[in-house]
């Protein structure tokens, strides 16, 4: 997450820097939420 901060403000890498928000939480969201919620190897 502070990756994908430093690209989109410090930056300013396109397309990330220009994208819709909405966007962003949709390509990025759920590979978050899977290193968040997801099960550990065994």
């Amino acid at each position: 997450m502070i990756g994908l901060a430093m690209m989109r403000h410090v930056i300013r890498l396109e397309p990330v820097a220009s994208a819709d928000p909405e966007a962003l939480a949709a390509a990025i969201g759920p590979t978050i939420q899977r290193y968040l919620t997801g099960p550990l190897p065994a």
